[in-house]
């Protein structure tokens, strides 16, 4: 029984003041929320339950008594009932919500409603898309009919042409979760309508436990799916959203007034649910404080409890109430300008410099690599491939997704939880994690020429590792290698010669390497050769084979092997008695499940992998033959955290969703997706690009004599657009084609000012202008 805003108790007022009040953030934005005007109703239709009198007057009231001093706006949604007039009760609230600006309409449409008139509609401030409902289903099954049967495949055509939004009540006992639902929400929003937006109202209407647990895992890989937590009191449903969906889908909604303003709830019954009125149905409570309270209290306080389970931080807070729907609609919100003072995030670097020598720890994310003064050095929240500086400002990672390191995306929700489980659990302690025996069991079966397993936590030690193994089985010292290895003795002594210091590494990692620190008496042991150059390998032996412990080369970086070249290396490790070793760091898993040596059918001896094996947690693996391997066992190689259980547990639950998701498909589309785009942009504008790598490892370059200040100019003017961009592109199993879409598109006037600034010929003048200087190219003292 609805009550009315006089009817406020005062244990409504403790709940708000006790439990709410610093919860709910100062803005609001209500995505479920219904107008109505009883005259809107056949005389037939109407009756005690029908809903009362609620303008956008009383809307503003409702807010203002349960979020007092809150700013708030609406998604107001077409109220759905039997007898309704349709075109009187649309124009209506469109009049009404034009009142704010910054709420918005989703006109009521039935199957019965013409195209025309939507299309009008539509086309009106403030009114965003549709709200259907089962009650008009042309089947007459208001209990089981499917989406089509009360939003028709002409309706959903008109909202896919003009991108429109759909708050979708699904219909069926298991709403969510039942097959016919999913079918058509993975046919509608994978192919079919790709431009229609779904919110699924009332968690995907899992008002209690089972739906959205049963239905999770497929509905969070569907693009464009929303939900409101409206209308549901029940603390697990949202808890399984909150921990398991993307927070960025999730809207704050109250399906008030007259749904959610009563005192009682939607209790759950197992899979069933049931709405309960306190009041109407007389309940006493002698053995309790039996005062009940507001049903949107109870939804609020189930949120709050879900939040906290969740481990949401205070960003997120503000995410679910407002953020992501003022983002979502184009809602302005008063005052939500960056706070006076200067970039919190610059600031922070600049002290770093001083008191971190380098600034960073990898030089891969110093911002000087990228746009001096104006990269964010710090992410305070990383999600999917959005990341959050810490001014709040957001950015769609367009780079290397954590130096190739989140190959499912930052925070990915499966990584995520095993994660939390296992460290709930305790991740250290005197004995050692079994997951470690588990991990090297799974990474021989995908590696079935593998019989032994090292692990370490870093890809740098971890070739440490792998060379030390070779050297310790071979009684040899020297190393051939090919390509980037880390930053260990052994591989930059590459630059130590008699003589002085040489630039050997120049084009396996960084001109201007000083092997500063490095031992002299290493000079000469690390010997560089060329990819897909057999020949110069080929004299190394000549020279040296017998003093060889291994070769050690990327099976592939920016191109395929020529045909034989790895066939040829294997043969001629076989034949002078050195390992070959195989570094996956970067190319394990985006290419291949496992190694991308096993497309190429080639086996090496040890093959080493770390980043992309545990989706950011900190892990490496050296797996190889036992022959070879054993020898760990007569070298001293021992560290304590390579003996925690996060890492391996980590590994497990990566590798197991990698193989269930197709990786290698994924990252190979989109980074073709990417190439393209960048190729059809080189045309267009006339800058001249060079596109290089595999498509999940791509590069981009300007064959221009100023390229690192064009290239600095273009991650500057992308910055301004929401976008981290360089020279650099990996995708994730979290980047979609809406994602390169969207790049391309901010990226095309960005092409059009490069293709001025050639013309010109002004672009150190352009980056003066952005506040920014030349990015660095190589390796440098910063301070």
């Amino acid at each position: 029984m609805p009550i009315s805003i006089n009817s406020f108790s005062d244990h409504d007022q403790q709940i708000w003041d006790e439990e709410l009040h610093d919860f709910v953030p100062d803005r609001v934005f209500d995505a479920h929320i219904h107008m109505f005007h009883p005259e809107h109703l056949a005389a037939s239709a109407r009756n005690e339950d029908s809903w009362g009198y609620t303008d956008f007057a009383t809307l503003q009231q409702w807010a203002a008594r349960l979020y007092p001093g809150r700013e708030t706006h609406f998604l107001s949604l077409g109220s759905p009932m039997p007898g309704i007039d349709v075109r009187q009760h649309n124009q209506w609230s469109i009049a009404e919500i034009q009142k704010d600006p910054q709420s918005r309409l989703n006109r009521l449409v039935t199957p019965a409603c013409r195209l025309e008139d939507i299309e009008r509609d539509v086309r009106k401030p403030g009114v965003i898309g549709l709200k259907p409902y089962r009650f008009f289903s042309v089947t007459g099954d208001i209990a089981q009919c499917r989406i089509h049967e009360f939003l028709t495949h002409e309706q959903l055509e008109l909202a896919n042409e003009s991108g429109l939004w759909v708050t979708m009540h699904l219909s069926r006992f298991h709403g969510c979760a039942d097959e016919f639902n999913l079918r058509d929400l993975r046919e509608f929003t994978g192919h079919r309508y790709p431009n229609v937006k779904w919110i699924l109202a009332h968690c995907g209407r899992s008002f209690t436990y089972w739906p959205i647990r049963k239905a999770i895992d497929e509905l969070r890989d569907m693009p464009n799916i929303w939900y409101d937590v409206s209308a549901v009191t029940d603390v697990r449903p949202m808890i399984t959203l909150f921990t398991r969906e993307n927070r960025r889908r999730i809207l704050y909604g109250s399906d008030g007034v007259d749904a959610m303003y009563f005192r009682g709830q939607y209790a759950a019954l197992g899979r069933a649910w049931q709405y309960v009125d306190t009041d109407r149905l007389n309940l006493k409570f002698p053995h309790c404080d039996g005062r009940p309270i507001l049903a949107i209290y109870e939804q609020l306080l189930s949120m709050k409890h879900a939040a906290e389970i969740a481990q949401w931080s205070p960003d997120d807070i503000q995410n679910l109430f407002w953020r992501n729907a003022a983002e979502a609609f184009h809602v302005q919100f008063a005052d939500t300008a960056p706070a006076p003072g200067g970039s919190q995030t610059q600031a922070t670097y600049a002290h770093a410099k001083q008191r971190i020598p380098g600034g960073t720890q990898l030089l891969s994310k110093r911002p000087e690599m990228f746009a001096p003064g104006l990269w964010p050095a710090y992410a305070r929240e990383a999600r999917g491939c959005e990341v959050i500086d810490l001014d709040g400002r957001r950015f769609i990672d367009m780079t290397t997704s954590g130096i190739g390191s989140c190959l499912l995306g930052y925070a990915d929700p499966d990584v995520t939880m095993a994660v939390q489980q296992r460290i709930a659990r305790g991740s250290m302690s005197s004995l050692n994690a079994a997951e470690e025996v588990e991990l090297a069991d799974l990474l021989i079966e995908i590696h079935p020429w593998a019989e032994q397993v090292r692990f370490a936590r870093s890809g740098g030690e971890s070739m440490a590792i792998a060379t030390r193994i070779a050297r310790a089985a071979t009684k040899r010292d020297k190393i051939a290698f090919c390509g980037y290895h880390g930053w260990s003795d052994w591989y930059l002594a590459a630059n130590l010669k008699p003589d002085g210091a040489s630039d050997d590494l120049h084009g396996h990692l960084l001109p201007g390497l000083a092997p500063t620190g490095v031992p002299r008496g290493l000079a000469g042991t690390a010997l560089p050769f060329t990819y897909n150059r057999l020949e110069e390998l080929e004299q190394i032996i000549a020279r040296h084979g017998h003093e060889l412990a291994a070769v050690v080369m990327e099976p592939t970086r920016s191109a395929d092997p020529q045909p034989g070249f790895l066939e040829g290396v294997r043969e001629l490790c076989n034949r002078c008695g050195a390992v070959l070793v195989f570094d996956e760091i970067s190319s394990g898993w985006r290419m291949h499940l496992g190694g991308v040596h096993l497309k190429y059918g080639v086996e090496p001896d040890i093959a080493v992998f770390a980043k992309a094996i545990s989706n950011g947690h900190p892990m490496a693996a050296i797996i190889g033959l036992r022959r070879v391997m054993d020898a760990a066992q007569t070298s001293f190689i021992s560290s304590t955290y390579w003996t925690e259980a996060v890492g391996p547990t980590a590994a497990l639950a990566t590798i197991r969703k990698l193989r269930q998701v197709n990786i290698a498909a994924h990252t190979n589309r989109i980074g073709s997706l990417m190439r393209e785009g960048w190729q059809v942009l080189s045309q267009r504008c006339d800058v001249p690009v060079k596109v290089s790598g595999h498509a999940p490892l791509l590069h981009l370059s300007f064959d221009y004599e100023h390229a690192a200040a064009l290239s600095t100019l273009f991650t500057a003017r992308m910055l301004d657009k929401g976008f981290l961009a360089g020279s650099g592109f990996y995708p994730s199993f979290a980047h979609t084609a809406r994602h390169i879409s969207d790049y391309l598109s901010a990226a095309e006037p960005v092409f059009m000012e490069l293709a001025d600034t050639i013309r010109k010929g002004d672009v150190l003048s352009r980056l003066q202008a952005v506040g920014t200087t030349v990015r660095h190219t190589g390796f440098a003292r910063l301070t």
